[in-house]
C-alpha cells in the first residue's frame, strides 16, 4: 500500500455534482491543530478532480429464522473477531459505528478522563479502482467529520493508503500524554497538559486527565446470579439490519441501516457509564457494536450463560422482528452491576434521561446465550410495559 494524498486534497464530483469541500478540508474542521490553510486554487493546481458515481444496487432483506439463532450467532461471532471490510453501500452508518466502537473501547480503562479528552486517529485503506468506491470514501469522510465534530472530540491525524484489495476504515481513540493523578508539588507538567488546562474548550473534558492501558473492570461477566445485566444503546435510532454483520456473512445487504445521528445522546450515555466505571459500580462491561447485542452478549458470557431477555426492547421499540434487536448494529454497551447498586444506577440514568434495559442475570446451568423474546400480551403485557418504562429511565 502507498499513501495517496490526491484522494484527500482533490475536488470531488459525484453523480455530476461538485462537492463543496475536499476530504482534507472536512477532516481539518475536527483537527486539534489543523494544517495551515492553502491559498485559493493551490490544491486544484496540484491534483485533478476525482469523478465518481454512487452505487445503489437493489437492497436485499434478511429473513430471520428463529430456529437458526445458534448458527447466526456462531457466524457473527467468528466474523467479529476479524478485521471488517468496509460496507460500500452504507458509508455513513459504517463510519459512525466504527468511530463509536473506538471511543467505547476506552470506556473500561483505568484513569480519570472524559469523552472530550480523547483524540481520534483515522486511517482509510482503500481500493480506488471500482466504480463507486471513491464516492463511498467521500461519504465516509463526510460522516466522520460531522459525527466527530458533534461529539466534541478532536482528531489528531488522518491517513489515506491506496490498496489493491479490500477497503477498510480504522479509527483509534487515545489520550495525549498527560501527567498521572499524583503530581508532586513543583513537578514540571507536560507542555500539552498545561496547554490543555489553560485552553480547555469543552465542558466534557477533565482538567487532569490520565489513562492506563489496564482495564478498570473485566470484559467478561462474573457468575453472581443476583447481579444485573444492563444494555444501554448509545443512540436513539431504530434497529435495522442493513449493513449488519449478520446480513454480510449470509450474503445480503439487509435493507435499511440504523440512522446513527444523535451525538448529544451518545455524550450523555458515555459520561454516565464512564463515571460508573471509574467509581467501581460497573463490575464488568463490553461494547455493543459489530454484530449487535447478541454477539456482544456471547462474548460477555465467557464460560457462563445468559438468558437474554429482549422483551423490554421489543416493547419499547415497538419491534416485531427479534433479529433487528439481536443483530442490528447500534453503538452501546452491556454492563454488569450488583443488585445492591441497582437503585443507584437507576437514579443516575433517570437523572440524565437515558434509557437502559435489564436483559437478565448470569446463569450457571448452560454456557452462551439463550434468547427470551416471548413477550406477554393483554393486561399482563401492559402492566409489564409500564413497569419496564419506570426501570428504563424514561418519564
Amino acid at each position: 500500500m502507498k499513501e495517496n494524498e490526491s484522494a484527500l486534497y482533490s475536488q470531488y464530483i459525484i453523480d455530476g455534482i461538485r462537492c463543496e469541500m475536499t476530504p482534507a478540508e472536512l477532516l481539518d474542521e475536527c483537527m486539534e491543530c489543523p494544517d495551515e490553510v492553502m491559498a485559493d486554487g493551490e490544491v486544484a493546481l496540484c491534483f485533478n478532480d476525482i469523478i465518481d458515481e454512487s452505487t445503489e444496487p437493489p437492497l436485499s432483506s434478511f429473513q430471520y429464522d428463529r430456529s437458526r439463532f445458534d448458527e447466526y450467532l456462531a457466524r457473527t461471532c467468528a466474523a467479529s473477531a476479524e478485521e471488517r471490510e468496509f460496507t460500500m453501500l452504507y458509508p455513513d452508518h459504517f463510519t459512525r459505528l466504527q468511530i463509536s466502537r473506538a471511543l467505547i473501547s476506552r470506556l473500561w480503562s483505568e484513569g480519570h478522563f472524559r469523552l472530550g479528552n480523547l483524540r481520534i486517529w483515522a486511517q482509510w485503506d482503500w481500493n480506488t479502482r471500482p466504480i463507486g468506491n471513491m464516492a463511498s470514501f467521500y461519504g465516509s469522510v463526510s460522516a466522520a467529520s460531522d459525527y466527530i465534530y458533534g461529539l466534541g472530540v478532536r482528531m489528531s491525524d488522518y491517513l489515506f493508503l491506496e490498496s489493491d484489495g479490500r477497503s477498510s476504515a480504522r479509527f483509534f481513540a487515545w489520550l495525549p500524554d498527560t501527567p498521572g493523578p499524583d503530581i508532586s508539588p513543583g513537578e514540571e507538567m507536560h507542555p500539552y497538559a498545561e496547554e490543555n488546562m489553560l485552553f480547555k474548550s469543552s465542558p466534557y473534558e477533565s482538567r487532569h486527565p490520565w489513562i492506563s492501558e489496564k482495564r478498570k473492570c473485566p470484559g467478561v461477566m462474573n457468575r453472581d446470579r443476583s447481579s444485573w445485566l444492563l444494555y444501554i444503546p448509545f443512540d436513539t435510532c431504530s434497529f435495522r439490519l442493513g449493513g449488519s454483520l449478520l446480513s454480510q456473512v449470509f450474503g445480503h445487504n439487509g435493507g435499511r441501516s440504523p440512522q446513527i445521528s444523535d451525538p448529544d445522546y451518545f455524550i450523555d450515555c458515555y459520561e454516565v457509564v464512564r463515571e460508573l466505571v471509574e467509581d467501581g459500580i460497573v463490575t464488568a462491561g463490553t461494547g455493543v457494536c459489530d454484530g449487535g447485542l447478541a454477539t456482544a452478549a456471547e462474548r460477555f458470557c465467557g464460560k457462563s450463560g445468559i438468558d437474554l431477555d429482549i422483551c423490554g426492547l421489543l416493547s419499547s421499540y415497538q419491534e416485531a422482528d427479534a433479529a433487528r434487536i439481536l443483530f442490528g448494529e447500534i453503538p452501546g454497551v452491556l454492563i454488569q452491576i450488583s443488585d445492591e447498586n441497582y437503585d443507584y444506577v437507576d437514579s443516575q440514568f433517570i437523572l440524565q434521561d437515558i434509557a437502559y434495559y435489564p436483559v437478565g442475570h448470569p446463569c450457571e446451568d448452560h454456557e452462551g446465550v439463550r434468547v427470551n423474546d416471548s413477550c406477554r400480551n393483554g393486561v399482563a403485557g401492559i402492566l409489564a410495559s409500564l413497569l419496564g418504562q419506570t426501570s428504563e429511565g424514561e418519564d
